[in-house]
């Protein structure tokens, strides 16, 4: 009797530590639960996703909305939703959607770790390029990364892309978005 009340009293632990440590701290076994506890995603579904270290960035949604999430991993086997930015749609092209947001780490040198996500429907879009220039209207993405101190091209050819770069603090902000062609010809986008 003694035996069984101290094997239920070590399963009651066991089930209490469980319970604080996955439902309290925001972990779950998988990351599909992982994105469902963040609780922004109804109606979407993941769409892409690609490594960043030993964590995730996912690209969710659903025709007409799409929001980006990080999901860290621990010990391979715990998950736990991190930054989620919505995806803003270029001015004049419904059909191109973009998203930077900082991971929260700090890089080499004090660099902040900055994400940048695109997405494009329209076929003749294959790049989203984002800079800091100043240009009224490029030409192309060779002139855009001829003035500009910050320059990340995203592949869209496949509809979805994520690059992360590290900035310094004063680079981060005011970026202008464009969509181009296959050829770098500015085809949307101030």
């Amino acid at each position: 009797m003694k035996r069984r009340n101290a094997v239920l009293a070590i399963l009651l632990l066991v089930v209490a530590v469980a319970y604080f440590a996955f439902h309290q701290t925001g972990y779950a076994f998988t990351e599909k639960e992982a994105l469902r506890s963040a609780g922004v995603y109804n109606g979407l579904t993941k769409a892409y996703e690609q490594p960043f270290g030993s964590d995730v960035i996912v690209m969710m949604s659903n025709g007409s909305q799409s929001r980006v999430q990080i999901v860290h991993n621990k010990f391979g086997f715990l998950h736990k939703p991190g930054t989620s930015v919505e995806m803003a749609a270029l001015d004049g092209q419904s059909s191109v959607r973009y998203a930077w947001f900082s991971t929260g780490a700090s890089g080499k040198d004090g660099k902040r770790e900055i994400v940048f996500a695109a997405e494009s429907s329209d076929a003749a879009i294959r790049k989203v390029i984002i800079s800091n220039d100043r240009l009224n209207a490029p030409k192309d993405s060779a002139e855009v990364k001829k003035n500009a101190s910050v320059y990340v091209e995203l592949d869209v050819a496949k509809q979805y892309g994520i690059v992360v770069e590290e900035l310094e603090a004063q680079e981060i902000g005011s970026f202008v978005v464009r969509g181009a062609d296959a050829d770098g010809r500015i085809v949307t986008g101030t």
